[in-house]
């Protein structure tokens, strides 16, 4: 680092000779030589080089861990990592982040739009603070809070032919585009389920986000089965009629399991809570 042994000794207050002692106890230590003379100065050998590469990264790490510490007693620069399925994004994630965290500027955040799945995985691998999903069977293993259930529905644009239907079924289906979720959505299973039951399937389907479902329903593609929830955040000016058999569509706020409390999450999902409990979603 400082290109000599006197600058060296300067910079360690010990005499040069000390320093060339060093070296060589170290160079006895690792069993490699570290530095060749060049002229009148040492320059240091490739495997020195790799040697200090080492080291920094090591004492960087350690630096690290002293500032981590520092953060963690003042509760300072707390990533809060949330996931979310799109659904939730908007208006309730934004809003209730806006309305609770606002302009603390102490409180990075991470969030990131993906599907249920793999939020659970994240969840339980400790990587995301706080997951808000679709309901699953896993729900029990969790820390969850149910924050809005409703029964599914067939999404369709105004004009469609069946608008005028008071419920739909599987069966009223079988000569239409049929818009459905994902795979790793559990509604998806149900619906699933449900055609599974029918002696025809129908003639067409199209798979893709509940987002999408409420777009192309809206553009006349298809009729998509939903939920309130999805309808509300996409804005679609769709038909919403009832879909039997009845499907209970979920959604929960998950913690990893033996978490410590954050206050803000707390906040955050009581207010998630409150907006998806009130008595109009759509």
């Amino acid at each position: 680092m400082t290109g000599g042994i006197t600058a060296a000794a300067e910079a360690l207050n010990v005499t040069q000779p000390a320093v060339s002692r060093l070296i060589r106890d170290l160079e006895d230590i690792v069993q490699m030589t570290l530095f060749e003379r060049v002229g009148a100065r040492l320059a240091p050998t490739a495997e020195a080089t790799q040697l200090y590469r080492e080291v920094e990264r090591l004492y960087l790490g350690l630096d690290q861990i002293a500032q981590a510490a520092d953060d963690i007693r003042q509760h300072k620069n707390t990533v809060l990592r949330i996931g979310s399925v799109t659904s939730l994004v908007r208006p309730y994630l934004h809003k209730a982040i806006v309305e609770t965290i606002g302009d603390r500027l102490d409180i990075p955040l991470v969030i990131d739009v993906e599907n249920s799945r793999y939020i659970w995985d994240m969840v339980e691998q400790n990587r995301y603070d706080l997951g808000l999903v679709f309901s699953s069977p896993r729900m029990a293993e969790k820390n969850a809070i149910r924050l809005h259930s409703a029964s599914a529905v067939a999404a369709m644009a105004p004009g469609h032919h069946l608008a005028g239907r008071s419920v739909i079924t599987p069966a009223d289906l079988i000569n239409e585009r049929i818009l459905i979720p994902g795979r790793n959505s559990p509604l998806r299973l149900s619906l699933d389920r449900a055609f599974s039951r029918e002696e025809h399937q129908p003639i067409s389907t199209m798979e893709t986000s509940m987002l999408n479902c409420c777009y192309f329903a809206a553009a006349g593609m298809g009729i998509g089965i939903v939920d309130h929830v999805s309808l509300r955040s996409a804005g679609a000016q769709v038909i919403a009629i009832p879909f039997e058999p009845k499907i209970e569509v979920s959604y929960y706020a998950i913690r990893p399991i033996g978490a410590q409390r954050i206050a803000v999450l707390d906040e955050l999902i009581e207010r998630m809570h409150d907006m998806m409990s009130a008595p109009r979603l759509v």
